[in-house]
């Protein structure tokens, strides 16, 4: 089913959701340190995550509505535009603060509408990419190309946290400015080298599954929610994780951004190596990838709520980038080929939402939870992860029969 064309559009998809990826993975990987250098507390971080984490969840499910109508291109565009903007405000809001023109509770409100304001339009990008991905794919090339869009996440988390440490010697914020050079770069390409697409409405009614029964509708939504608690577990630990460097090894916010780098670049690289040798070579079903990366997952944050090592934590950040890797593309190829054609544009639109829902009380209950003891948050991310094992293979089994 690739042709040459469709190659080239899942490099355009692939280069557009990057650029967003890095963009997200250099903020994660220095909020921590701005935070203190800016004199905010954990909770002032967690509150900026998870609020814009909340408006981007809600605004992918709408956007995925308005793509369906308006076209995948145009809206995708729309995102990046939106991303590069929303960068500029929220960058040049932490250099207010940093220069002393407003601080303390003025400047988190403002880093707060900032951020916001950004999430609104920049949650035009996820769903537009994977719609997309879904809408040229048949459920039998759906886990594969999901995977080929969605492991620019793990490149991004791979190129984000070197290009920030590279760049953080410039200054804390200068690889925020940087980045929008790159959406701006990806804007332009998408521009020139995406064709549009007609109306989705014809191709959902190919690539959803012809049999699927009213009782068989509410299957999407279990891996919708599993993959929710995905993201969930690891909000939690991207909200802690440059804390615990800078409470617990004594480094400087500096230093913790660029152990922070790195240990995400070892959990990326994992991720990007199990896609490319097992999901997208489809050597195994999703059913089978679900069934192995959840605990998968539930072993590695375990781990790094019992480690003691720097060499554990990395080996942990490794296993977990496995468990990502084939997690997220399985369980989305799950839901979106378990639906109605009906329900393709909500599930699609769900199933790109789940990070923003994780960081939405993900890092509140991450800063409540790390005020108490510092590795509590990966103990708690370890025993969601292995409830939401179980349930998911209850789900599994039932589910067996009917495909």
């Amino acid at each position: 089913m690739l042709t040459p064309s469709t190659s080239i559009v899942f490099r355009v998809l692939f280069c557009a959701l990057l650029a967003t990826s890095v963009g997200q993975s250099v903020m994660l990987t220095t909020l921590p340190s701005l935070g203190r250098e800016a004199a905010l507390s954990e909770f002032h971080i967690a509150a900026i995550m998870s609020s814009s984490a909340f408006i981007f969840a809600l605004g992918t499910s709408v956007w995925s509505k308005i793509a369906k109508r308006s076209g995948f291109k145009r809206i995708l565009m729309i995102g990046l535009a939106g991303y590069s903007i929303g960068t500029f405000a929220f960058a040049t809001t932490w250099m207010a603060g940093f220069e002393g023109i407003i601080s303390g509770t003025n400047l988190f409100l403002a880093l707060l509408i900032s951020r916001s304001l950004q999430s609104t339009i920049m949650s035009a990008t996820p769903p537009s990419a994977v719609g997309y991905a879904v809408a040229i794919s048949s459920p039998q090339t759906r886990v594969s190309a999901i995977s080929k869009v969605t492991s620019a996440s793990n490149v991004g988390q791979i190129l984000g946290p070197a290009y920030a440490g590279l760049l953080v010697g410039f200054g804390l914020l200068a690889p925020l400015y940087s980045i929008i050079i790159l959406t701006l770069l990806a804007l332009f390409l998408v521009y020139i080298k995406l064709p549009a697409l007609p109306s989705t409405d014809q191709h959902q009614s190919v690539t959803s599954h012809n049999d699927v029964n009213e009782a068989a509708t509410k299957i999407p939504f279990i891996f919708v929610g599993a993959c929710v608690c995905v993201f969930f577990a690891m909000a939690m630990m991207q909200q802690s994780l440059g804390f615990y460097f800078i409470d617990f090894y004594q480094l400087s916010p500096v230093d913790a951004a660029q152990q922070v780098g790195f240990a995400m670049m070892s959990s990326a690289a994992a991720s990007l190596a199990i896609q490319y040798t097992v999901v997208q070579k489809a050597r195994m079903t999703k059913e089978g990838m679900i069934a192995l990366s959840l605990p998968i997952l539930a072993i590695a944050y375990c781990m790094l709520f019992l480690h003691e090592t720097l060499y554990v934590l990395y080996v942990a950040m490794a296993c977990m980038g496995l468990g990502m890797g084939m997690a997220y593309p399985s369980l989305a190829a799950a839901a979106t080929t378990y639906c109605t054609p009906s329900q393709q544009s909500t599930i699609t639109g769900l199933i790109t939402a789940t990070p923003a829902m994780g960081y939405i009380f993900g890092p509140p209950l991450a800063a409540l939870l790390y005020q108490q003891n510092i590795a509590l948050p990966f103990g708690i991310a370890s025993a969601l992860l292995s409830v939401t094992t179980c349930l998911v293979f209850i789900a599994l089994k039932r589910a067996a029969p009917k495909h």
